[in-house]
């Protein structure tokens, strides 16, 4: 099984061309509790989550928390990071790219919260290592189309 550095390579295949494309600069060195990945010629800052998985679940892994210790103790991530810093949270998956400002994200989690579940990831998730897990809400596609600035096909397809 590939590594952590592994997958984020190969995330970052992904990250580099969708910059390209939509003509944004890559926010080079990220690393844990970054919370932009892109900035736009504007000045705009933003957050790109690649939710491969949302075609066949219909949910946007929404993550706002993580642990390194099993669970005792959970520090802000994903979202509740991204929302302090991120002008911009877009969602890509192999279908489409849905571009939502973060106060209509901010707007949508707090009107839906009740509709959303709250999931939590498994061991050896995106490469977790032991002790390692986010929480996450559950965002129907249903919910979330009702809050996009633009959904348009995907730029990316993965290989």
């Amino acid at each position: 099984m590939a590594g952590v550095r592994d997958h984020i390579n190969y995330q970052n295949i992904f990250e580099r061309r969708l910059g390209q494309i939509m003509g944004w600069s890559f926010v080079e060195e990220q690393g844990k509790g970054s919370c932009i990945d892109y900035n736009s010629p504007d000045g705009t800052k933003i957050e790109v989550k690649f939710d491969w998985d949302s075609i066949s679940t219909g949910n946007h892994y929404l993550e706002y928390a993580q642990t390194s210790d099993g669970g005792m103790k959970w520090v802000p991530s994903g979202f509740s990071i991204s929302a302090e810093e991120a002008d911009l949270w877009v969602i890509i998956n192999d279908e489409w790219m849905r571009i939502l400002s973060i106060s209509s994200m901010r707007e949508m989690v707090k009107e839906n919260r009740s509709k959303m579940r709250v999931a939590k990831t498994r061991a050896g998730v995106n490469h977790n290592q032991a002790g390692q897990f986010s929480k996450a809400y559950l965002v129907p596609f249903e919910i979330l189309d009702n809050y996009v600035i633009l959904k348009t096909e995907s730029p990316i397809k993965r290989d």
